[in-house]
């Protein structure tokens, strides 16, 4: 359905219609009419039928104003013709791709019947309210197609995730603003990340969702879930299994500690990643000189939580550095492999952090 031929700039200015213009006009003209009559009893005070000048004039206004009139019964019955009625709606994308949930068979059903004026009269700014009301219309642009048509372009709404609130779950698109429409036409977008946060925070997600994901670049992966606590604090999931706590972001200057944070984790990683058995699942990024790591449990070994100091995470790439890391696993590991199951809770109730 879209054209190339047309690029429509949604206008912020009402048109005027035929009807408005017309009005306007006999408005005009009927204070023209009522000037005359003023003349006409000032004429009627003196002995007009004695100045030739002055019948001269009142035969001039009744002359044009009787034209006038005819000529606005004129155009209101072209206007009125039924070669002018709307019998003809053509919708095209903005963007240049073809519309998904927008057709013709949902303007006959739920828009056609809204309208009313023909090609001069209707409103074009309230038509393009009209198609607005539709579901998946972001915006809409509306003009006229001589003699009887109408082109509708329309931003069809592009959806990057679900919102979840106690509500419900809605859309959210990638300019941070919510929708509601039936949730089973979503089916066929792939990949929607869930998103949650406190209320009127929708943009704010977004606005980090779309960050996180250039920051992560280096990392491989992308988000499939981000989530803002009351307290403001941020926890984001990969398509590789793992969760980031993030921390706090209430100003710009915790938005660059989370930059901070992330770099500093992106630089130790291949270290830290060779020296560890098992999948990581759980990184905390919101240690001030460092961060905390978790692997995945297997029946017979013990799920670690790995704080790592800032000495550790600045030379995490050096020499010296993994061979601190390898000591400190090899340790860890002797250690665990001589625990009952008894001594491993009894570990895990005294340790400060407790896996999730």
């Amino acid at each position: 359905m879209g054209l190339n031929t047309l690029n429509a700039v949604r206008s912020k200015s009402p048109e005027l219609s035929l009807g408005e213009v017309l009005s306007s006009w006999l408005l005009s003209t009927i204070k023209s009419m009522f000037l005359g009559l003023v003349t006409i009893l000032a004429f009627v005070c003196s002995p007009i039928w004695n100045s030739t000048e002055r019948m001269k004039k009142l035969t001039h206004f009744f002359m044009f104003a009787f034209l006038g009139l005819i000529l606005l019964w004129i155009l209101f019955w072209i206007g009125q013709r039924p070669v002018f009625t709307i019998n003809q709606i053509q919708l095209q994308s903005t963007n240049d791709q073809n519309l998904v949930h927008i057709h013709q068979a949902l303007v006959r059903s739920k828009v056609i019947n809204q309208l009313t004026g023909n090609f001069f009269s209707i409103r074009l700014d309230v038509t393009r309210k009209i198609f607005e009301e539709l579901p998946w219309v972001r915006s809409a642009s509306v003009r006229r197609v001589w003699p009887n048509g109408l082109i509708v372009s329309i931003e069809e709404q592009e959806p990057v995730g679900l919102w979840g609130s106690n509500e419900g779950s809605k859309l959210i698109n990638q300019h941070g603003e919510l929708f509601t429409v039936n949730l089973a036409e979503a089916e066929g977008y792939k990949n929607l990340v869930d998103f949650s946060g406190p209320i009127n925070s929708n943009k704010e997600v977004i606005e980090l969702y779309q960050q996180l994901n250039e920051w992560f670049i280096p990392f491989q992966a992308k988000i499939t879930s981000l989530s803002l606590s009351s307290r403001y604090s941020w926890t984001a999931k990969l398509d590789n299994g793992m969760t980031f706590e993030l921390g706090r972001d209430l100003d710009q200057k915790d938005r660059g500690q989370l930059k901070a944070r992330l770099n500093r984790f992106f630089k130790v990683w291949p270290g830290v990643k060779e020296n560890l058995p098992n999948k990581i699942e759980y990184i905390d990024l919101r240690y001030a000189n460092g961060f905390a790591i978790r692997g995945t449990s297997k029946p017979e070994l013990v799920t670690k939580d790995l704080v790592l100091g800032m000495s550790v995470v600045e030379d995490g790439l050096q020499d010296s550095s993994n061979k601190k890391v390898t000591r400190f696993n090899k340790a860890t590991s002797e250690t665990a492999s001589k625990m009952t199951r008894h001594d491993v809770q009894k570990t895990k109730l005294l340790d400060g952090r407790k896996s999730e």
